[in-house]
Order: C-alpha cells, then sequence, then structure tokens
C-alpha cells in the first residue's frame, strides 16, 4: 500500500538531504529562539508564498489546528461549528481545547461545509466555525463570511489537504481570520509529520504562540513582551499562559524549506492527474466527479466520485475479481467514531465538558453526509503516484461502470 501511495517518484532529493546534513552538522536540531534557522526561513518562505504575515510552524497539522483555535481565543465551553466530514483532527482540536464540536452538514457533491448548515446549526454559545478545504476544492467563502460577520463567528480555514487552490483568485487560507496547514507525509509537501498556522492579525499570533510554545514567546515579526519581574525575589523563564510543546524541529524545517521550493512542481504534477481523472471518467454513467464551485481552482489532495448505480461494495468487488484493482470508499464522518459516540452516550466531552441538549452525535445528525459517505470513493492524486498507474485504476473503473 505504502509502495502504491509513495513509491512512484521521487518526493525528496537533493536540497532536502543538502538542508538536513546542515542541521547535523550544526549539532543543534532544536530551534532556537533566534532568525537563523531553518524553522524561521520556512515561516518566512510560507509567508511570503500564502501572502499572510504571520506564519507559525509547528509539530503536527493536529497541533495545527488547536493552536489555531487557541490563537482565535477558543476555550472551555465554548461551541464550534465544524464539518462531520474531515481527517478527526478537525473536530478534535475542538475536544482538546475544552469546547464543544457542534456538526453541520455538507454539500453531498463534494462533503464540504456550506453557509446554510452552518446557519441550521448555530447555537447560543457557538464562537467559532471550521471551514474544511476538504481535498483540495475551495470551499464556497463568501456566503460563509457573510454568516460568520452575521453571528460574530471567527473563521478557521482548515488547509490541511490545500495549498494553493483558489477562491475568487484569493488563496485559500487568507480568507478567514486564521489558517492551518498539515505537513503530513500524504500532502502537498512534507516533512513526515508538521504543521502550521497562517494569520493577518497580530493577536491571533501571539496568542497562537504562546499557546505551542509553553506559554513562552517567540520574539519574532517584531512583536516583543516584556520579561516579568522576579516573583519573591526569584527571577522566571516568562511562561505568560497555558501551552503545549508543539514546536517544528530543525530537521523538520529543513525539509520543509526543501519541500516549499518544489510546491508547484508537485501541484502541477497533481494537476496532471487529476485531468487524467476527468478524461477517462467525465460522462461515465452512474458516476458523479467531485462538484468544484464557480470561480474556484482546486489542487486536489485526492479526488472524490459518488456512485450512484451501484453500491461501493459491489463496484470494489468487481474492480478486485476483474481488475486486480481497487478503491478506497470513503470513511470519515467524525460523529459516528466511537469516541464521539462515548461523548454522546456519557454526555459530555473526552475533557469531561458536559454536552448541551441541544448538542447531539447521534446517527442522523448530518443526513447528507452520511447518505454521501456511502456512496464516494476517493482517487489517489498523491504527486509520487505515476500516471500510467492512475489511468489503469480509472480506466478500469469505467469498463466495470459501463459493463
Amino acid at each position: 500500500m505504502l509502495e502504491f501511495l509513495f513509491g512512484d517518484r521521487d518526493i525528496f532529493g537533493e536540497a532536502d538531504l543538502a538542508n538536513v546534513q546542515k542541521v547535523l552538522d550544526s549539532q543543534r536540531l532544536w530551534r532556537a529562539d533566534d532568525e537563523d534557522t531553518f524553522v524561521a526561513q520556512f515561516e518566512d518562505d510560507f509567508s511570503k508564498w500564502l501572502g499572510r504575515k504571520y506564519v507559525l510552524a509547528l509539530s503536527s497539522g493536529t497541533a495545527g489546528n488547536e493552536t489555531a483555535l487557541a490563537g482565535l481565543g477558543i476555550g472551555p465551553g465554548d461551541e464550534v461549528i465544524c464539518p462531520p466530514c474531515s481527517f478527526i483532527a478537525s473536530s478534535m482540536a475542538i475536544v482538546a481545547l475544552g469546547a464543544v464540536p457542534v456538526f453541520a452538514d455538507v454539500d453531498p457533491r463534494n462533503l464540504i461545509i456550506t453557509a446554510e448548515a452552518i446557519e441550521q446549526a448555530l447555537t447560543p454559545n457557538a464562537k467559532a466555525v471550521v471551514v474544511v478545504h476538504l481535498a483540495g476544492q475551495p470551499a464556497e467563502m463568501d456566503p460563509i463570511l457573510e454568516v460568520a460577520k452575521a453571528h460574530g463567528l471567527a473563521v478557521m480555514e482548515d488547509c490541511a489537504q490545500a495549498y494553493g487552490p483558489t477562491y475568487k483568485g484569493r488563496k485559500v487560507g487568507t480568507l478567514g481570520d486564521c489558517a492551518s496547514y498539515s505537513l503530513q507525509q500524504g500532502k502537498h509537501i512534507t516533512t513526515g509529520e508538521g504543521g502550521m498556522i497562517a494569520t493577518d492579525d497580530p493577536e491571533v499570533y501571539e496568542r497562537a504562540m504562546l499557546y505551542a510554545n509553553c506559554g513562552m514567546p517567540w520574539y519574532r515579526y517584531g512583536l516583543q513582551r516584556p520579561r516579568p519581574e522576579p516573583i519573591g525575589g526569584v527571577r522566571n523563564r516568562g511562561h505568560f499562559g497555558f501551552g503545549h510543546n508543539y514546536r517544528m524541529t530543525e530537521l523538520q524545517g529543513g525539509v520543509a524549506v526543501a519541500q516549499l521550493s518544489r510546491i508547484e512542481q508537485f501541484n502541477g504534477w497533481r494537476r496532471k492527474l487529476v485531468a487524467i481523472i476527468h478524461e477517462v471518467l467525465d460522462g461515465v454513467p452512474g458516476l458523479q466527479l467531485q462538484y468544484a464551485y464557480p470561480e474556484t481552482d482546486p489542487i486536489c489532495w485526492n479526488f472524490h466520485v459518488m456512485v450512484e448505480s451501484m453500491t461501493l461494495g459491489e463496484l470494489d468487488k468487481r474492480l478486485r475479481d476483474e481488475h486486480g484493482v481497487n478503491i478506497s470508499p470513503y470513511a470519515e464522518v467524525n460523529y459516528l467514531e466511537a469516541v464521539f459516540q462515548e461523548m454522546n452516550a456519557q454526555r459530555r466531552t473526552s475533557l469531561g465538558c458536559p454536552l448541551p441538549d441541544y448538542v447531539r452525535y447521534d446517527p442522523g445528525t448530518c443526513p447528507q453526509a452520511e447518505a454521501a459517505a456511502q456512496r464516494t470513493f476517493s482517487l489517489w492524486t498523491h504527486h509520487a503516484v505515476a500516471p500510467d498507474r492512475l489511468r489503469s485504476q480509472v480506466e478500469a473503473i469505467r469498463q466495470v461502470m459501463t459493463a
């Protein structure tokens, strides 16, 4: 399986290796509090590439989700609206902050949260909404931002699967109050594990920075905070608030710098893979290809296909039996996972925050998401996949669907 995911084309090269060697030669793998680090260089490079003022590099994409929400001021008892169709970090980050996830339904054509669903899911204590640009397809942001503004909701864009796609000419990650990214192995660029957040708001950045560094600041972007006076005559290190250690290492930073330099090449490879899918599967009876909203330019992480004329199990069996290939059924409706079912039964989150009566994680909570998930499968469009391999897979799908 890993050979299929990552083995066809090299995604690491001489630049990655050279930067790792520089880090090892320096004998310093930890990010120091200065500008002369790969991590700081990556933050600056990503800031320029994305077009946001402040970037904070982190240890994982999951840390990015949590840190972004912390930067927005989300805390115990707050309620955050989010889609059920995403990697579970999108909702678990809310739980980790002592807050309550409130799930809003999705557009069944692409599994992406909608403005209408957000409005229907509004609760008395809703403070923010998480918008996931799922699989690299931008959400329809203007109506979402209008709803958020009307109801005083902060907007966090989850861009873990969305590096470079645009909505009305603007890169996703620049439209909301804050954005999070993942650098996990399967993403558009990778450091194995890693992530970052991006924002234009210095207060959001500073709260996030403290949260990700044990309450201590990095003195970057001209932001300063005076060291506190000794208490009882004892000096202290300056922990200004609660925080985790979510720092990115220099090894990650070195690879991240090299990876970002190749992002347009990687995205170009992804576009060619998606073009193959459209070439082979457009118009095939019984299939609905992932829907793209007007004035959006997706850069797919993977590509969703909806089956209308048979079950996913039937399609998968025929593909295996007749062609020796398989598909990946979509399997992420967060609130149906055992951890959320336990919260629902106990009527409190995993951190003990009580669930209000109006917050339920029952089957049927988001009917469109549940129905769409049962007929959706994913085609892997990672830039390491060889075009011929993907073409063989989609040709097999076409043959089965038209037999």
